[in-house]
């Protein structure tokens, strides 16, 4: 190697060692100029991890607590201390459990698909057919077909014939009601 060589590999060398300084130290005049910025930052990410895990935790062990209860109330529906633990931790399972163990399924919740329950099997018993519509009406009624032969037995029952047969006509040929629907129409065919 010629000394001519060996100076541009010693200004390349100085020059790339100039650089790294240079960008090192507009990195610390940038740290400095937005340091508490920065730092603002840094714990606000570290308490949002750091809450949110906690947050977590907690669902997670209440859903635990709150399952066991439920399995140990289900065993025993007679134990009201787990009962009350279990509506003060977890208000639906409560509803859910309460429904589950009553003997007469026409108690009052608040889980929405329970209380539609409900409301179908008082509005069955007592011959209603007014919530019988408007249970049919709901977009989240589960039984709306079953509600719909139910609410065309009624009408037969109270003779009104033209109605019951208008009622079994909405009910869709795919429903699981539609056998029932089919004889029920075919018995209203001699009325």
């Amino acid at each position: 190697m010629s000394i001519k060589e060996n100076v541009s590999y010693i200004k390349d060398e100085i020059s790339s060692e100039e650089k790294f300084f240079e960008s090192f130290f507009k990195v610390e005049k940038f740290y400095k100029k937005y340091k508490f910025a920065i730092i603002g930052a840094v714990i606000t990410i570290i308490s949002y991890i750091a809450i949110t895990s906690i947050i977590n935790y907690q669902k997670e062990k209440n859903l635990t607590i709150s399952n066991n209860i439920y399995t140990k109330v289900l065993a025993n529906p007679k134990d009201t201390k787990d009962l009350a633990k279990l509506k003060e931790i977890n208000s639906k399972l409560y509803d859910i459990t309460k429904y589950q163990i009553s003997k007469d399924k026409t108690i009052t919740t608040n889980v929405e698909y329970l209380n539609n329950i409900t409301r179908y099997n008082k509005a069955v018993q007592t011959k209603d057919i007014k919530t019988l519509d408007s249970l049919i009406l709901n977009p989240n009624f589960l039984l709306k077909d079953f509600a719909l032969f139910n609410k065309a037995l009624i009408l037969c029952d109270n003779k009104n014939y033209t109605k019951a047969k208008t009622t079994l006509a909405t009910i869709p040929d795919n429903s699981p009601v539609s056998p029932l629907s089919n004889m029920l129409k075919h018995y209203l065919l001699t009325k």
